[in-house]
């Protein structure tokens, strides 16, 4: 009979550290019904549409980005800010005081290394304030303090936009 119990209790561990690293996954990946192809609808290449506009993302809040961008799949917190990363673009925001304030699009599609950039973020193209062979620098644009272009050689590699600070 002790035997019996022995097997019970053993079992009874066993479920209670199978529940245990469930919850704990589900935690920490969140919602896994998430869709994650109509996330990447918007990264064809050849599209040209935005991934988001600016506007939408810009000096907003943890939630309402989760509104527009999905949920982030990954986040992670500091002393003075919190950095969280989206799917369309691969697109890593920095909150500062509660607010989108640092954005980098990592995986803006085929964008030619000219104005065009802009329109991957919801922006009208403009000539560029600064130009270098690496670089494509936009300051004051649609009241960001900058927006710029990171040249991989081909095309752009990545955006980088600060809101404020």
């Amino acid at each position: 009979m002790r035997k019996n119990y022995g097997k019970l209790a053993a079992l009874a561990v066993l479920i209670i550290l199978a529940a245990a690293a469930f919850w704990l996954t589900r935690e920490r990946h969140g919602d896994e019904d998430y869709d994650y192809a109509a996330a990447f609808e918007s990264l064809d290449p050849a599209s040209g549409a935005p991934l988001f506009r600016i506007a939408d993302v810009a000096g907003h809040t943890e939630a309402e980005l989760a509104v527009v961008l999905g949920p982030p799949w990954d986040c992670e917190s500091s002393l003075y800010s919190r950095r969280c990363r989206y799917a369309p673009g691969s697109t890593e925001v920095v909150f500062i005081d509660g607010k989108a304030d640092w954005l980098t699009v990592r995986s803006p599609g085929e964008v030619e290394f000219n104005a065009s950039a802009l329109t991957r973020i919801g922006l009208t193209e403009k000539k560029p304030d600064q130009t270098t062979a690496e670089e494509l620098i936009w300051t004051g644009l649609s009241g960001l303090r900058e927006v710029r272009a990171v040249s991989n050689g081909d095309g752009v590699q990545m955006l980088r936009i600060k809101v404020k600070s």
